[in-house]
């Protein structure tokens, strides 16, 4: 295939198995202050695959202060921590596989996440992982977080790569979208939502897992 292809990874929910981590946090934050936990999954779906500045604006609306917010974040920051001091960064399934397959086709890797740019890396160093990229950009990067395409657009640019002949691994809505808009091949692989038929038209494919995403490249003849 063409030299100029290259693949784009987010991280959380695709690399790393943090999403659960989060929502299992702020699952038992809405029990400890009675909220209802349908409403505050809801909540935090609303915010998969944003910027930080964005969470904070759907979470402030959804709770109705800035309080609630401050004291959910800090409790759910304090439970990731914990969770990561006592059992380590939790790594998806078939992550290495696929980053090992890219790396031996040489075929120019990025990371593109809505996450600050400082924890991506922190994060993926602890995992083990981060010599696999080339380019890794935070949510910081830039001023228009997903679903806008700016981020994929830049990580693609760093990678001297075409947009049209990138193809990018997410697990969020606003991912998809983002990649989409980016005229990229989104490739959906579900974590915590399945995709409704809006994602599903915007995917290139939906598939269960990194390991199907390894014989889908090479049908295509990567």
């Amino acid at each position: 295939m063409s030299s100029d292809i290259a693949v784009i990874f987010d991280m959380d929910g695709v690399l790393l198995d943090t999403e659960m981590i989060y929502m299992k946090a702020w699952e038992e934050r809405a029990r400890q202050t009675l909220l209802d936990v349908d409403f505050v999954r809801d909540m935090v779906l609303a915010c998969t695959g944003t910027t930080s500045a964005m969470t904070k604006e759907i979470m402030i609306q959804r709770l109705g202060s800035i309080e609630a917010y401050e004291e959910g974040v800090t409790y759910t920051r304090n439970y990731f921590h914990k969770y990561i001091n006592d059992n380590g960064i939790p790594v998806k399934k078939y992550v290495r596989d696929i980053l090992q397959y890219l790396n031996s086709n040489n075929i120019p890797t990025g990371l593109a996440s809505s996450t600050k740019e400082a924890i991506v890396r922190q994060e993926i160093s602890e995992a083990g992982i981060i010599d696999y990229f080339t380019v890794i950009l935070g949510g910081d990067n830039v001023i228009n977080g997903k679903p806008a395409p700016d981020i994929f657009l830049d990580c693609a640019a760093k990678l001297n790569a075409n947009p049209k002949t990138c193809y990018v691994i997410e697990d969020s809505f606003n991912g998809i979208r983002a990649a989409h808009a980016a005229g990229m091949h989104p490739i959906m692989v579900p974590d915590l939502r399945q995709p409704d038929d809006e994602i599903k038209g915007l995917s290139e494919a939906v598939l269960p897992d990194l390991n199907e995403v390894i014989k889908y490249f090479e049908k295509i003849g990567f």
